[in-house]
């Protein structure tokens, strides 16, 4: 005959289901484990945001220079390319969708008049380089005093190119001159997310192919 005591029930309540110690235990593992997976979507989440507004970002810097490369040499200046910023209006848009803003800042150097020079230098005052950014390069004298000429650039200041032999004759004040036989562009978004700055940057050289008409 089967008994029917106290200590029966309890056997039975242990095998067919959880003691009230054990869902204790278990809720905070649960509840850890809950909150690691949620923070690993919203981790997977934004680094996937991350990376969609890099593309987007490249390809809004990739499509400025592009526009550049089939327009005329001569229109390819600041004055006809200015840079946005997040303040200006119209707004350029990263992710309309979020109202995510983009900036643009845009470089256009490494062409222009020589103001005077001597065999071994050259000097546009109106320049603004960083010191020695040319070193290796070449820089060709494309019209005016000294056309036809082109020289290995060994160092530079802010307004200075010094080559790696002479120029005769020397660069004067009409003398206009491209480094690498372009004008290099250097294109640098900039947007914000989630209160942290990001940027993506490009370089290129434009090239004076003639007449794009």
């Amino acid at each position: 005959m089967r008994g029917t005591g106290p200590g029966v029930g309890r056997g039975r309540l242990r095998g067919g289901g959880f003691s009230l110690l054990e869902i204790a235990t278990a809720l905070p593992i649960l509840a850890f484990v809950s909150l690691a997976v949620v923070s690993a979507i919203v981790f997977a989440s934004r680094a996937s945001r991350i990376v969609a507004n890099q593309i987007a970002a490249k390809n809004i810097a990739q499509s400025f220079f592009e526009r550049m490369a089939i327009d005329e040499f001569t229109s390819v200046t600041l004055a006809n390319y200015p840079s946005i910023t997040l303040n200006s209006s119209p707004p350029l848009y990263l992710d309309f969708v979020r109202g995510s803003k983009c900036a643009v800042d845009i470089v256009i150097t490494g062409y222009g008049y020589a103001d005077s020079g001597t065999a071994t230098t050259l000097v546009d005052n109106d320049a603004a380089w960083q010191p020695n950014e040319w070193v290796g390069n070449t820089v060709f004298l494309v019209h005016g005093q000294g056309r036809g000429q082109r020289r290995r650039i060994i160092s530079n200041t802010a307004h200075t190119l010094v080559l790696d032999s002479d120029l005769s004759p020397p660069p004067a004040s009409n003398t206009y001159y491209l480094i690498n036989g372009g004008k290099t562009v250097r294109i640098t978004t900039r947007w914000r997310y989630l209160g942290k700055d990001y940027r993506a940057r490009i370089e290129s050289l434009v090239i004076d192919w003639g007449p794009r008409r």
